[in-house]
């Protein structure tokens, strides 16, 4: 197995293939089949979280690519800048064209910053529901099971009771 999907799906199996328990809308689950399931959770649930973290790595080389190529950018504009310096009207089209060329950079930075920001935050927002999802279910699994040893106690009281009146 290798989403958490594919974990409760075989908990979905489980409970559908247990047996009924007589007179009652509840069934009988084998306890290590879900504790299997689980435990199989737990072992598989830090590739969601190191897949989070690789998507935030992403996003920092993104960044960092970015900076470098404003960073060349702007050694070209420099470098254009001092060749053109010889000229008044090159100079200032140069000068322009640098300033250009930054403000442009910056924007491009900035998009790409932007659009890393919120596909990590997409990646992390959508591990963050299947974490929940799962606990919801487990909570609930857990709900039933408790309903269950309940009322087999119950039924296992009003038995004892009613051999006692026999007696």
């Amino acid at each position: 197995m290798e989403s958490l999907l594919d974990y409760l799906d075989a908990i979905e199996d489980i409970l559908d293939s247990s047996k009924a328990v007589p007179f009652s809308n509840k069934i009988s689950v084998e306890k290590e089949r879900i504790f299997d399931v689980i435990s199989e959770i737990r072992l598989n649930l830090p590739n969601e979280i190191r897949h989070a973290q690789r998507i935030i790595e992403d996003h920092d080389k993104i960044i960092n690519e970015a900076k470098s190529r404003a960073a060349s950018l702007l050694k070209e504009a420099e470098t254009e800048a001092k060749t053109l310096t010889n000229n008044h009207e090159i100079y200032r089209r140069a000068n322009d064209q640098a300033s250009e060329h930054i403000e442009e950079t910056k924007k491009s930075i900035r998009e790409m910053r932007l659009n890393a920001m919120d596909y990590a935050d997409e990646m992390l927002e959508k591990s963050e529901g299947m974490i929940r999802e799962v606990m919801e279910n487990m909570d609930l699994q857990y709900k039933y099971m408790l309903d269950y040893f309940s009322q087999t106690i119950n039924v296992i009281y009003e038995n004892r009771q009613q051999l006692r009146g026999r007696q």
